[in-house]
This record gives C-alpha cells, sequence and structure tokens, in this order.
C-alpha cells in the first residue's frame, strides 16, 4: 500500500473461486496517516468481499517497532478500543522490547563474521540513533500493552512464544493452509539488542551493509508459502543475515542461491541494507518496494541499478508503490505502479511454483 516511507502489505491466500473463504494477514502498518488514509478503507473492502461487517485478521505481523512499520497497527489498535474498525487482531507477531529485555535469549550461535556490525552507531551519529531508540520504545510498548488489554497477549507470537526468532530444527508456524518458515532474527542478534539496549554502546560497522538500527536488525523475516507458492518477506532486515538464515534452514541450492516467487525488498529499497550480489544470490519473479523518495531516498537509486544489473534480460517484474521517474528509467515496463488506487496487487497465483 502507499505507505509513504514505511512499509504496509496485505497478505492473502486460499482458494481464487472462492473469495468469502480467503485468508486475510497484515504486514506491517507504515506511519501516521496510513490507517486512516489507505489501509482502513482497504480493510472496509476486504470485509465487503468476505461478506462481512467486521473480520478477525488470521495474523497481524509488526517487523519491527519502528516508526513506518507500526504506526499504522497502532492507530488499528486505537480504532479496535475507541472507534469503528472493519477488522480485528487475533494473532499477533510482534517481538516486543519488553520481552528482548526480560527473557534470557537462549540458542546462541557461534558468532558470525557480521557480527561486528551489529555493535551500534559509528561516531557524530549519537543523538541521531538514540533519537531513534527512544521514538520506538514507547511504540512497542504500547502495542503490547494493547495485546493485553485486548485479552491476545496469549496468541502474541503464537506458535513462538515469546520471541519470533531464527531456531534449528523448529516446525514452520501454519496459518489455514499457509506456512511461515522463520528465516529471521537470530537468537544471536537478538541477545546482542538486548545487551546494547542495556550497556548502550556502540562500535564501527562495516563497509557494504552500513544499516545499524537495532531495530531494523531484529526485523522478522519469513518464508510465505501456499499452494507452491514462496513470498520472502524481510522487513528492514540485512541482505548478509537474510541469507545466512536461509542458509541455516537449508533452503539455499547447491549453489548457494535461491528463487522464489516474490521478495519483498528489505528496508524500501535502501542501499544501507544490501549489496550488489545479494540480488545474484536471492531472485524473484516479482519484486516488492515500498518508498517514495520523499523523507528518505528510497527506494535507493544505486540498489535498484544493483537489482537491475543482477537480473539483466530475465523476466521479471517490480511492483512500487509510487511512480518514480528514475525507476521508470531503470526498470521501464518491468515498473508496474498504482494508479489512483492506495494499493497496487501483486497476483502471484498463475506463476511457477517455487515449492515443491
Amino acid at each position: 500500500m502507499k505507505a509513504k516511507h514505511g512499509d504496509c502489505l496485505i497478505l492473502q491466500w486460499g482458494k481464487s473461486d472462492a473469495p468469502q473463504d480467503r485468508k486475510v494477514a497484515l504486514i506491517d502498518g507504515g506511519p501516521d496517516t496510513v490507517y486512516a488514509t489507505w489501509l482502513k478503507p482497504r480493510l472496509k473492502a476486504l470485509a465487503q468481499e468476505l461478506g462481512r461487517e467486521n473480520f478477525k485478521l488470521d495474523l497481524t505481523m509488526v517487523s519491527h517497532i519502528d516508526d513506518d512499520h507500526v504506526q499504522g497497527i497502532l492507530d488499528f489498535a486505537d480504532d479496535i478500543e475507541n472507534g469503528d474498525p472493519p477488522a480485528d487482531i487475533g494473532v499477533l507477531w510482534h517481538n516486543s522490547l519488553e520481552d528482548l529485555l526480560d527473557h534470557v535469549i537462549e540458542d546462541v550461535p557461534a558468532v558470525h563474521s557480521v557480527t561486528a556490525s551489529l555493535a551500534g552507531a559509528p561516531a557524530g551519529t549519537t543523538d541521531k540513533w538514540y533519537s531513534k531508540v527512544l521514538s520506538s520504545v514507547p511504540q512497542g510498548q504500547m502495542l503490547h500493552a494493547f495485546s493485553q488489554r485486548h485479552g491476545i497477549d496469549h496468541l502474541r507470537n503464537d506458535p513462538y512464544q515469546p520471541l519470533v526468532v531464527l531456531r534449528d530444527g523448529v516446525d514452520d508456524a501454519p496459518f489455514s493452509g499457509l506456512t511461515l518458515k522463520v528465516i529471521g532474527p537470530n537468537a544471536e542478534e537478538l541477545d546482542k539488542l538486548r545487551t546494547q539496549w542495556k550497556q548502550k554502546r556502540r562500535e564501527d560497522i562495516t563497509a557494504a551493509y552500513s544499516d545499524r538500527s537495532p531495530y531494523n536488525l531484529s526485523s522478522i523475516v519469513v518464508m510465505a508459502t501456499f499452494a507452491g507458492r514462496t513470498a520472502l518477506l524481510t522487513g528492514d532486515a540485512r541482505g548478509d543475515r537474510i541469507i545466512e538464515g536461509l542458509a541455516r534452514r537449508g533452503m539455499l541450492d547447491d549453489d548457494g542461491k535461491i528463487h522464489v516467487n516474490l521478495l519483498k525488498l528489505m528496508h524500501h529499497g535502501s542501499r544501507n541494507n544490501v549489496d550488489a550480489a545479494f540480488f545474484s544470490t536471492v531472485t524473484a519473479d516479482v519484486y516488492v518496494v515500498s518508498g517514495d523518495d520523499v523523507k528518505f531516498p528510497n527506494p535507493h537509486e544505486q540498489a535498484m541499478n544493483w537489482l537491475a544489473h543482477a537480473r539483466g534480460d530475465d523476466d521479471y517484474k517490480i511492483y512500487c508503490t509510487y511512480d518514480l521517474p528514475y525507476m521508470r528509467k531503470i526498470f521501464g515496463d518491468r515498473l508496474v505502479v498504482p494508479d489512483d488506487d492506495a494499493s497496487v496487487v501483486v497476483d502471484i497465483e498463475a506463476l511457477e511454483p517455487t515449492d515443491g
């Protein structure tokens, strides 16, 4: 959906000839005004398509507590408690900061080569980094409190309480025929985040992947699969961490690569979360990127050129929530944007299955 500089995605699955039985998940809610302007009307339309005045979402997932992902969910929660919402929240996936601080995160693997980059922001960015932290913590706490007041706290992160985290040997999460395989974050990232939050220490970062926000790095990353079609949903995670998670779940082929039907580009196509090699390692029939190039320069032109060069003459499409001139220049007729509507609909049912 047109979530400005944020993310707001509705995932639907089920039989195409039985819209009344369709299942619906909400992945992130975008920043301020997105709920009232775009998300609520879309949920109303979905309720009508389902033949109901109000329906309960099969899953609501907040990839991480950052304003451009969580504020729309908070506005939705406020509408549930004080307004006239077209839908309700049931199962909620949200790695609450309360949990990050209160639980010892187990299953910490051996230190990886990239962990030094988790240590924090470079010198000179202290104020900005702390401002981001301080502005995000209350939002996470508010959503945590809502889940308790709304009587759904026992469903939070079901079936992975207390946290949705990459672990070995766990079953995929089933949601009415859809399965979710957790690719990230890993326990090491969350445990380091918890430690850093308490100690408020930072060190240097790597050059290629320069995103150092603890909230972005703790993003929930899942592979959603239905009827053999796959969608990799990435939040604001970093590309190297995603590849690590895919490898750990045994999802890369003998050449260390993977092809999916849909890839939701991480962090709105920021160049800080990806390098050129990522787009040769993880390929897709359809790419989805949300960003308006207003508050932040995303989708970033350099990252989009990396994608275009990696795919060459391959057959693929890229869906962007806004019609940006440089995106048209890079991708030509491969680019799909919404017309006057708030959302762009991606139908992957007709694509060849990539799972099984």
